[in-house]
């Protein structure tokens, strides 16, 4: 037995499908099949029932649960070994969501890995409070989200949270949008928005929302509320990308963060966004690079905080 094999079965038991689980370790079936029954044989137990679907045995979640605890306490052995390692190996496990990854993780990345060539990169896309939970547990290293102020002040003993940025809220709306409800008063309702946004001032425009409980849907729901009407919602989606997309078919507005409007920029050079106000200030929303409270933290996760550090300070300047 072989933490191969750990590996191995670990990924069959995801979807409960050798096919698939072959697939995405590059091997045959069969080889992962046989890996599969030597892991059987050495515990002497059945882990998989085969008919009339693969499904877990009582003995395989049971492995299951052990075999996952053994890998994190591996990874977290290979990290505490990279400052001793003439080769700085090791994994790092970061918690982050797709977009904030998109957006710092070219500016991190080349300093980084120029450092650091034999870390590999294990990226975890979860919500902020699973996230707390995996960096407690051992399962995730660290973690960029967006903490609760309850969340810090009751785990403050145990992870340690560095502020990167307050991430602004914007309202995303094309000029055709903006025409089509405003007309000869677009100018003037753009230049007025343009400083500071009230929302009341669009409750007649349609929007696309995310879909609950996304953190940006909790924001507009509490902008909404705040502002004191029910928005026209004309879509909900769970895919960021497809309402950036949408930008151009003028179909509703969207709930965008500060770090975003590089990327959204680009693809729409001149989008309008405006910053959303909320209780008579700027709506923010503080995010943290978080990890475990150590007396001795490997460095190469001190130095990818910094770079992170370093990004931020970058985006918060556009």
């Amino acid at each position: 037995m072989n933490l191969n094999s750990l590996e191995y079965f670990i990924e069959v038991a995801k979807d409960l499908n050798m096919t698939t689980a072959a697939q995405r370790l590059y091997i045959s079936q069969q080889a992962l099949s046989a890996q599969i029954q030597k892991l059987e044989q050495h515990y002497g137990v059945l882990l998989f029932e085969r008919q009339p679907k693969l499904q877990l045995t009582f003995a395989g979640q049971q492995l299951l649960e052990g075999a996952k605890k053994i890998l994190q306490d591996s990874d977290a052995i290979a990290n505490s070994l990279a400052d001793i390692s003439k080769n700085h190996a090791g994994i790092l496990r970061i918690g982050i969501p797709t977009f904030r990854a998109q957006e710092c993780f070219p500016l991190v990345l080349p300093e980084y890995t120029q450092k650091w060539p034999n870390v590999k990169i294990s990226l975890h896309e979860s919500n902020s409070t699973d996230v707390l939970e995996m960096i407690l547990d051992g399962a995730l290293d660290v973690g960029v989200v967006p903490p609760t102020a309850a969340e810090i002040q009751n785990l403050g003993d145990r992870l340690e949270f560095t502020f990167l940025l307050d991430d602004r809220t914007y309202l995303i709306c094309s000029d055709e949008l903006l025409e089509q409800c405003f007309g000869p008063q677009t100018e003037a309702v753009k230049k007025k928005a343009q400083q500071e946004t009230d929302l009341r001032e669009f409750e007649n425009l349609p929007f696309i929302l995310h879909k609950p409980p996304m953190r940006l849907r909790k924001v507009a729901d509490e902008c909404f509320n705040y502002a004191g009407f029910k928005p026209n919602v004309f879509m909900e989606t769970s895919n960021t990308e497809l309402m950036i997309a949408l930008y151009s078919c003028h179909v509703g507005a969207f709930f965008s963060r500060k770090s975003r409007l590089r990327a959204i920029r680009q693809m729409y050079p001149g989008c309008n966004a405006f910053p959303v106000q909320y209780a008579n200030a700027p709506h923010t929303t503080a995010v943290y690079f978080v990890r475990r409270k150590s007396q001795r933290t490997p460095k190469h996760i001190l130095d990818f905080e910094r770079c992170m550090q370093k990004a931020c300070r970058t985006i918060a300047e556009y």
